[in-house]
């Protein structure tokens, strides 16, 4: 379908719609395609949109399947190396502000 002139031709349909400043402007399209490349256009649209889906799921359910849920060994060594990350940024965030605060008096003149 494409913006055209207004025209009037055997094999499309024309519909105008008219812009409340502008001239009347007409939208076309094309009577329908022939079976081949309906049967084309929808082969397509499966190999671009659906297979890629169905291949997406098909590979998120044989994850979830193969996941298993951590003992209490795993889990305690997630949480301290958790712990750990925590700790060591609050540590570099507290001595950046603490070199941060005298450099700025200097700087401002407070």
């Amino acid at each position: 379908c494409t913006f055209s002139s207004i025209h009037h031709n055997d094999n499309e349909r024309t519909i105008k719609h008219r812009h409340p400043i502008s001239t009347s402007i007409a939208f076309s399209c094309k009577k329908s395609k022939s079976a081949t490349t309906m049967s084309a256009e929808k082969e397509g649209f499966n190999e671009v949109l659906i297979e890629p889906l169905k291949q997406f799921a098909k590979d998120s359910v044989h994850l979830v399947k193969k996941c298993t849920k951590p003992d209490r060994k795993e889990f305690m060594k997630i949480a301290k190396a958790t712990g750990i990350g925590f700790c060591i940024m609050g540590f570099i965030g507290f001595f950046v502000k603490l070199v941060h605060i005298p450099i700025n008096n200097i700087l401002v003149g407070a």
